[in-house]
């Protein structure tokens, strides 16, 4: 019998957040693979991909920026043009929340194409998976997808996993465009950066508001601000965006 995960033995906060700190070495694509690879073991995932497509162009292809995928799969389901219906792609297009596979429903009879998407990539010892939707103010969407046998869905696994997907994305981002990364400015007042190092602590915005003695509807408002200028559509991103731009320190 194989063991069980004792989701208690496992600091998932600061696995995360070792992850981020090593990202900011990673300089090749085979770096991430790697280490993504051996953290998200950790969780129970043996595969991963880090993808790109526009969101308003429904046939367009994706990017694969990071292809940790089994080796064989990508070149199946490019092969057999899955990516219009695939059903975790559709989910995506719905949804800025992380979701495991399970929850994604649909007819197999009415959507053969989506079924035989998630049978083929059980072939593969893809059975069971979670995504991380990124999605982007002007337009394109991001997904960062794990998958595996037999991973870890317990809550404090997933918000882990969540920071890890959205700070990979940006990382990955970086090396498909290091032109770009370098030429990122510093655009934050300093009352946005301080709102936002306190939301990576954790604390929420009444909290914030009691700490730095200001209106919590300031900090709700200093947040938005920073979420538009850092393009994140939710406070989750726009903490990885930050600490990517380097406004934020952790």
């Amino acid at each position: 019998m194989a063991p069980t995960m004792n989701v208690h033995s496992f600091d998932y906060g600061r696995i995360a957040f070792d992850l981020i700190d090593e990202f900011e070495t990673l300089t090749s694509a085979d770096a991430i693979v790697l280490r993504m690879r051996a953290v998200l073991a950790q969780f129970g995932y043996t595969s991963f991909l880090i993808a790109s497509a526009p969101e308003t162009v429904l046939n367009t292809p994706p990017i694969f920026l990071i292809d940790g995928w089994p080796r064989g799969w990508m070149e199946h389901y490019t092969r057999g043009n899955y990516f219009k219906d695939d059903p975790m792609v559709a989910r995506c297009r719905q949804s800025v929340d992380p979701f495991e596979w399970s929850e994604v429903a649909y007819d197999s009879e009415q959507s053969p194409r989506a079924d035989e998407v998630m049978r083929r990539a059980e072939d593969f010892k893809l059975k069971k998976g979670f995504v991380v939707p990124i999605l982007r103010n002007h337009g394109s969407l991001s997904a960062v997808t794990m998958a595996g046998e037999c991973p870890d869905f317990d809550a404090r696994a997933k918000r882990a996993i969540h920071l890890i997907g959205l700070y990979a994305h940006a990382a990955a981002c970086a090396i498909v465009n290091p032109v770009l990364e370098k030429q990122r400015q510093r655009i934050l007042t300093e009352g946005e950066r301080e709102v936002l190092l306190w939301t990576a602590a954790g604390k929420s915005s009444w909290e914030i508001s009691v700490i730095l003695n200001i209106s919590e509807a300031t900090v709700v408002w200093r947040i938005k601000q920073a979420s538009t200028k850092l393009n994140a559509v939710n406070r989750t991103q726009a903490v990885v965006n930050a600490i990517r731009s380097s406004e934020i320190k952790l």
